[in-house]
């Protein structure tokens, strides 16, 4: 038995795109430019990570202040939430078909309830796993294991969507097979070689599925 898990952020939802101008205005709010770009590095990481990132990297930011300066901005902004292109199509497939699924998202349990709810997606699934509720982050495994815990399979039985290199790399961790879709980050050969797949869109996905439920 077959069953699916996807990442939200970039794979299900188109919501990599609203981090970059929110990053890059919130940066410059505490004097650092070019902080837009530091999200194609950070696809797919839960909290922890990306803090850590910023502590790292830009040890001048008050990290606290950004993360309030990021929330207003998206309150004040309140960009819309969409789908990615083929997303509507690949889960009704599954529906009908049957087939679980799950979300596996760095994202925090708040950020997931709003973005799904937002494009009326949260029936769709059957469990949902965030990035805080784990010890580690993509690219360890932990967030898609508890994924396919909650929905009672074993992870040889998932098949995970991903748009991140790090979420490729959790995903096979986790021994899982990963359908690669490249949304703001493109895929170096090696990223394509830890792939069942790579497609252009989750639409492409049906036929494949077509073939193996």
């Amino acid at each position: 038995m077959i069953s699916i898990i996807f990442d939200m952020d970039g794979t299900l939802l188109d919501t990599q795109r609203i981090c970059i101008p929110a990053w890059e205005y919130c940066g410059r709010l505490q004097g650092v430019k070019g902080m837009g770009e530091d999200t194609r590095y950070l696809c797919g990481m839960n909290e922890v990570g990306w803090t850590k990132y910023i502590e790292d990297k830009y040890p001048q930011i008050d990290v606290l202040k950004f993360k309030q300066d990021i929330s207003d901005y998206y309150r004040s902004n309140n960009p819309p939430i969409r789908f990615m292109v083929g997303a509507k199509e690949i889960l009704d497939f599954f529906k009908e078909k049957g087939v679980k699924m799950a979300i596996a998202s760095g994202s925090s349990p708040k950020s997931v309830e709003h973005h799904l709810s937002e494009v009326n997606a949260k029936n769709y699934f059957s469990a949902f796993a965030c990035g805080a509720e784990v010890e580690r982050g993509k690219p360890e495994p932990d967030v898609f294991l508890l994924a396919a815990k909650r929905l009672g399979v074993e992870p040889s039985e998932c098949f995970v969507f991903e748009d991140s290199p790090l979420g490729i790399v959790a995903a096979n961790k986790a021994g899982m097979k990963v359908i690669g879709i490249p949304d703001i980050v493109s895929f170096d050969d090696e990223t394509k070689a830890e792939c069942f797949k790579v497609l252009n869109s989750l639409d492409e996905a049906i036929d494949i599925f077509e073939k193996l439920l």
